[in-house]
């Protein structure tokens, strides 16, 4: 079957017949899933505990459905999967307004467009002000909306990959992301004005 687990660096193409590997093999495709999917997850929740155990959930709902793809294609069905484990729990624990920041913020600062000096401590603060405002303003905005940000701009899908992904057309994808910055747009200069 497999002379050393280390060779194993397609870890996907052997979920088809996951019940039949070794321990060892399990543990290794298992490991290579949570890599593959644990970032995903955290980013959306911000939470180690729950991250782990969608991942479980996702991988147990994988496995019992993986027969019915092509391997192929079965990179993009488990990410689909994975997020679409993740909104669910997320709807069902009625956590929209608790997600709290994207990682790469400076991709969606310029999508705002707002200028950032670096000339003192004055600049310093104020930018750290303002990424912090922006955090809570993406904080505060639907999951649907978060996700097509973060496809678009900090994965840097197309759009036609972002409609691919969340099963949707390219101008329903190109509506929510216009909506998406708008609202982004709103939140931010709502907080931005207060704080002043």
């Amino acid at each position: 079957m497999i002379e050393r687990i280390a060779d194993v660096k397609e870890w996907y193409c052997l979920l088809p017949q996951f019940e039949n590997l070794n321990h060892e093999v399990q543990q290794l495709v298992y490991r290579s899933f949570y890599s593959f999917v644990y970032k995903d997850i955290f980013f959306l929740v911000r939470d180690h505990a729950i991250t782990e155990d969608l991942i479980q959930e996702s991988f147990f709902k994988i496995l019992s459905a993986v027969h019915k793809h092509e391997v192929a294609r079965i990179l993009p069905w488990i990410k689909q999967v994975v997020r679409n484990q993740t909104l669910d729990y997320l709807r069902r624990m009625h956590k929209y307004r608790k997600l709290t920041y994207l990682d790469n913020v400076n991709h969606i600062v310029s999508i705002l467009e707002i200028g950032a000096g670096t000339a003192g401590v004055e600049d310093h603060v104020e930018n750290k002000i303002r990424d912090e405002l922006l955090h809570e303003a993406i904080a505060k905005m639907k999951p649907e909306y978060r996700l097509v940000l973060m496809l678009y701009y900090i994965e840097g899908m197309t759009i036609q990959e972002v409609a691919e992904h969340v099963r949707l057309s390219k101008p329903a994808v190109s509506q929510k992301l216009k909506r998406a910055r708008k609202k982004l747009l709103e939140q931010f200069q709502r907080k931005w004005n207060l704080n002043d």
